[in-house]
């Protein structure tokens, strides 16, 4: 934990933590019919903003932590990236040997491919693609000094998109697993980096405040509108509500502009949040198979569970979420207790 973070990231990662929890609480099966992938495509918009929103607040920390030379870079590469691989490998080793014992099929090279690719579980993929930002950081900080650079890396960004675009919607070029293309989410990154190494110099003006919720529900519905277009003319649900649109992208920009607003005018940050924040890159790690648990419990309840709309927009859903929060942080505090610290945080993630 860096001990210069503040209580108002803490409730942001927190905040975030549970946005990821409930995009991963609805996921369509077989029974899905094209009239519920569109109730999916609706209520998935709503969490576009979590990756980003991660990245936006790596960079912002990681800008505090100049890197001058070699030997700083080595050693900055060290400590992150072992800060997160190794309870990577840990949990992605133990869901895949599960899967293999589960279906008494161990294939090597995918069990290879899907550790290459975080395909362990569905959100393994930002390790991957975060892995890469940290790789990059000297040269988006050198950027980052220059007054073009924002500018340079924003060009980047929406042309790589529109790559992805003609990619996903045409198959013009090979299409990467979601992991690897990086410069899908450069922006948020460089972003952080930016606002983090101006952080007293940057604020976000008074006036705006009567444009940031406004701004947020316009790219919010376009968000929808854009996905309801890709779904209806393309069929392809999974770049519907992927947040690479570029409708996704302002919506996450602007969720990003109302924290930073927030953050410089509320003193006291709710302590539920900001205790999720301290959790959070545990309930990342492990929350899939523990939602996975409670949805199959739910699934037992064939009145709720088969009828789509009062699972997904009713209180079914709110608590499903909130089971699975609350076991998870249960899981991560018991085994702060029971485990030693250095084990918990270096292996386990917790």
């Amino acid at each position: 934990m860096q001990k210069d973070r503040d209580s108002s990231f803490d409730a942001f990662r927190g905040f975030t933590i549970i946005a990821v929890v409930a995009a991963h609480a609805v996921i369509p099966g077989s029974y899905w019919c094209d009239y519920w992938d569109f109730r999916y495509l609706f209520y998935r918009q709503l969490f576009n903003f979590p990756v980003p929103v991660f990245l936006f607040i790596s960079g912002y920390w990681l800008s505090k932590k100049p890197i001058k030379s070699l030997g700083d870079y080595k050693a900055f590469l060290t400590r992150r990236l072992s800060r997160i691989l190794i309870p990577y490998l840990f949990w992605s080793f133990i869901l895949l040997g599960y899967a293999a014992i589960k279906t008494h099929d161990i294939n090597v090279y995918r069990i290879i491919r899907e550790l290459l690719t975080g395909g362990a579980c569905i959100p393994y993929f930002f390790i991957i693609m975060i892995v890469q930002l940290y790789i990059m950081t000297p040269v988006l900080q050198y950027i980052n000094r220059k007054s073009y650079g924002l500018m340079l890396v924003l060009t980047f960004n929406v042309i790589s998109l529109l790559a992805l675009y003609l990619s996903r919607l045409y198959h013009v070029i090979w299409h990467l697993p979601a992991s690897l293309p990086f410069y899908s989410w450069i922006i948020f990154y460089e972003i952080g980096l930016l606002i983090g190494s101006r952080d007293n110099k940057i604020f976000v003006p008074k006036s705006m405040r009567f444009f940031i919720l406004p701004a947020i529900l316009v790219f919010l519905l376009l968000s929808e509108l854009e996905g309801m277009i890709i779904l209806s003319k393309y069929d392809n649900l999974n770049f519907a509500i992927s947040s690479t649109k570029y409708s996704s992208i302002l919506y996450s920009v602007c969720i990003i502009i109302g924290f930073l607003f927030v953050r410089e005018r509320l003193r006291y940050w709710p302590k539920f949040l900001v205790t999720m924040g301290n959790c959070s890159f545990g309930i990342y790690l492990i929350h899939v198979p523990v939602l996975n648990r409670i949805i199959n419990v739910v699934q037992k309840t064939n009145i709720i569970y088969s009828f789509q709309p009062l699972y997904q927009f009713t209180a079914v859903l709110i608590i499903v979420v909130l089971i699975t929060i609350s076991i998870c942080f249960v899981l991560i505090s018991i085994t702060r207790k029971l485990l030693p610290k250095s084990f918990c945080s270096k292996v386990l993630g917790f």
